[in-house]
């Protein structure tokens, strides 16, 4: 796992971005850059004619170069490997997300855009990778700051903090640690709808000790970071959108239940990436 594996779609400001945030995170960590192109054989006619699979491979050798050149300019150190690959794009980035400390794709919709073909893909892709995934949408970010990431009190909110602090520090910014109290937190670390609960004092100084709990050893760890903390009676999806749509960068733990787990999100972070109002990170 020494390598950040990202998508490469046929051009466009989403696929620079995505390769350009992933060239980033590579830097900063001081690991490859696999950049991954596939062809869709069974969505196109190319499998069916030889002509035509020429011409689908000799695009995705254009669209590689052109994320070659894009992930250059953001580093000249980072090691950049292409693969070309035919095939289920949900099932080579399953497949290439075993080996990649992280996975990333770019969505060119997001909140308030129509869902096109290429937001389920990323869905869909973010639902079956092995690693930590991370969508980008096709937002301009140079005006935003802040890392945003929600936390129940579960280990997979954990892991999500402990993600969202080491890039807060990074990019010196500071937390924003979300905690909806209005839902509970099932076990395993997703949100969901409970009882009724009562809006009381009492209620509310409960959640926000879960809070300050799942915060006291990335204080222990970041003592310099900036952190505000946020406990709002809400649902969680809507609370972290609205906190995310200023941010740079939104963090969720999540994880799917059952004989199906790896190819579901939990709630909210479907309903996050449903939104993607900032690049998002999935922590599995």
């Amino acid at each position: 796992m020494n390598e950040i594996a990202v998508g490469v779609s046929t051009g466009g400001t989403a696929t620079t971005r995505a390769v350009q945030w992933a060239a980033e995170q590579a830097a900063a960590r001081g690991i490859s850059l696999r950049l991954v192109h596939v062809v869709d054989d069974a969505g196109s006619s190319a499998g069916a004619d030889g002509e035509l699979r020429r011409a689908a491979e000799d695009r995705a050798r254009e669209c590689l170069s052109d994320a070659t050149a894009a992930a250059s300019l953001v580093s000249d150190s980072i090691a950049i490997v292409t693969t070309l690959e035919h095939g289920d794009p949900v099932g080579v980035f399953e497949r290439i997300s075993e080996g990649a400390e992280m996975l990333v794709v770019g969505s060119d919709w997001h909140g308030g855009r129509r869902a096109n073909r290429r937001r389920v893909h990323s869905l869909r892709i973010a639902a079956a990778s092995r690693a930590p995934v991370a969508v980008i949408p096709d937002l301009e970010m140079r005006l935003r700051s802040g890392v945003v990431v929600g936390v129940d009190g579960s280990h997979a909110s954990d892991h999500a903090l402990a993600f969202a602090a080491g890039e807060a520090e990074r990019l010196g910014s500071r937390l924003i640690a979300v905690h909806s109290w209005d839902v509970v937190a099932l076990v395993g670390g997703e949100y969901g709808y409970g009882a009724p609960l009562l809006a009381t004092d009492d209620l509310a100084r409960a959640e926000a000790e879960i809070l300050d709990a799942s915060l006291e050893p990335v204080v222990a760890a970041h003592p310099l970071l900036e952190i505000e903390r946020r406990v709002v009676a809400g649902d969680p999806v809507q609370e972290l959108s609205g906190a995310a749509a200023e941010a740079e960068l939104l963090v969720v733990g999540s994880h799917g239940r059952g004989a199906l787990a790896r190819f579901l999100l939990g709630s909210v972070s479907h309903g996050v990436l449903a939104e993607l109002e900032a690049p998002t990170v999935v922590i599995r």
